[in-house]
């Protein structure tokens, strides 16, 4: 899974007048998340949760968190899969706003 593209972002935004693409993309940029951010919170607060807790995650955040990423095993696995999870947050979030946003 990669990062949501220009084209992906155009085809969401079809159908909406400019003040309405403004408000989309303006809204879109303060509430999307850093695949590098998820990856460094990951590598040195991984144990804790933090990486989760970043994407909305609590419930695996709490887990990570109270059992010291049950001993750094899914620490480790975090490592791996959080830009991913990353992405997935990020389109979830994008398909939010522009629901909310579009013209019905």
């Amino acid at each position: 899974m990669a990062d949501i593209g220009a084209a992906e972002l155009a085809q969401l935004q079809e159908g909406m007048t400019d003040q309405q693409k403004i408000m989309f993309i303006t809204q879109y940029s303060s509430e999307k998340k850093e695949r590098t951010v998820g990856l460094i919170l990951s590598l040195l607060v991984g144990v804790l949760g933090v990486d989760r807790f970043y994407v909305g995650d609590i419930g695996l955040g709490v887990l990570k968190l109270l059992t010291f990423g049950v001993c750094g095993i899914l620490a480790i696995v975090d490592w791996f899969l959080i830009m991913g999870r990353v992405d997935e947050f990020n389109r979830k979030k994008v398909r939010e706003i522009a629901a909310a946003i579009k013209p019905s």
